[in-house]
């Protein structure tokens, strides 16, 4: 599975990221983006398995990152999408993007969770639909 990283700058945090996800021999980072305009860029041209997005707080706070997401959700096939939010608790915004099955929400820094996510979203894309439960 291809993995599109979005909203994290050069850096430590990056590589961490990078490394924990490519553990599992199943998911490649292709590329990363730390701005909303280069993430859709790339999105546009990579059709990723899977993009990992992160952000402050929720959607309201940052409507640039929606755009992503609702960018990502659109191709075709859509994007399954793990949220890492940087909140202590699950903004009121994201809870109902999450519904679907094929976005999932992490808190940074819970790499179990990401992982639990990245799995589900490669079980769901097996089955040539990323919207369907297995």
């Amino acid at each position: 599975m291809t993995v599109l990283v979005v909203g994290i700058p050069e850096g430590t945090e990056l590589e961490l990221l990078r490394s924990r996800i490519q553990h599992n021999p199943h998911f490649r980072v292709i590329s990363h983006a730390p701005t909303p305009g280069v993430a859709l860029a790339h999105a546009r041209i990579l059709l990723p398995d899977i993009t990992v997005l992160t952000l402050p707080r929720g959607f309201r706070d940052d409507p640039a990152a929606l755009g992503v997401f609702q960018a990502v959700r659109a191709l075709d096939p859509p994007s399954g999408v793990v949220l890492r939010t940087r909140a202590e608790a699950a903004p009121g915004d994201l809870g109902a993007v999450t519904a679907d099955g094929a976005v999932h929400l992490v808190r940074a820094g819970d790499e179990d969770g990401l992982i639990r996510a990245l799995r589900t979203i490669g079980l769901r894309r097996a089955t040539c639909d990323p919207d369907h439960i297995p």
